[in-house]
């Protein structure tokens, strides 16, 4: 009987974690209110953007890894 990776099954499971600490970080954008204000709202929002596009990229790596890591096993349709 076929079994998942060892190693490459480890490996996607601390980037899962690590993703959790990265999504996280996106509720300091909106944390703490009273901290932005008209001379940094942009520089806040644009750590936030570029933050959800680097975790929304990464999390569509790692539905593709995943799925190979499953489909090694047997085919999924």
């Amino acid at each position: 009987m076929k079994t998942m990776n060892r190693e490459k099954a480890e490996n996607l499971f601390y980037e899962i974690k690590n993703m959790q600490f990265s999504i996280q970080n996106l509720a300091g954008c909106v944390q703490n209110p009273d901290f932005v204000n008209e001379e940094n709202a942009q520089e806040n929002y644009k750590y936030f953007y570029n933050s959800y596009k680097d975790i929304t990229r990464k999390l569509n790596k790692l539905k593709n890894d995943i799925y190979k890591l499953h489909n090694e096993i047997t085919e999924i349709k």
